[in-house]
């Protein structure tokens, strides 16, 4: 079996295609573009940022950073996901 098929069984194989295909395209697929809205949800989260210039206590930047950074990881994910099952293809 040539290498290239059996990379075609890799999932991390279909998730590299499927985002080269949305970079190359510069379009998300419509289901990944929820995860990616909620990405920058916790990117731009307001409740982060306030808390940083206006110079609060390290424990609540803490906090707020936790949060925004899970709220990132679950758009990543969701966004990944959606990728991962529609494969790149419209």
């Amino acid at each position: 079996m040539k290498l290239g098929r059996l990379l075609n069984f890799c999932p991390y194989t279909h998730l590299w295609r499927a985002m080269k295909h949305a970079v190359t395209t510069r379009r998300l697929p419509q289901s990944a573009r929820s995860g990616a809205s909620i990405a920058l949800l916790g990117i731009f989260c307001p409740l982060f940022w306030i808390a940083l210039l206006r110079g609060a206590s390290k424990g609540e930047i803490l906090f707020h950073a936790t949060h925004s950074g899970v709220v990132i990881l679950v758009g990543v994910g969701m966004m990944l996901a959606s990728l991962a099952k529609d494969g790149g293809s419209h």
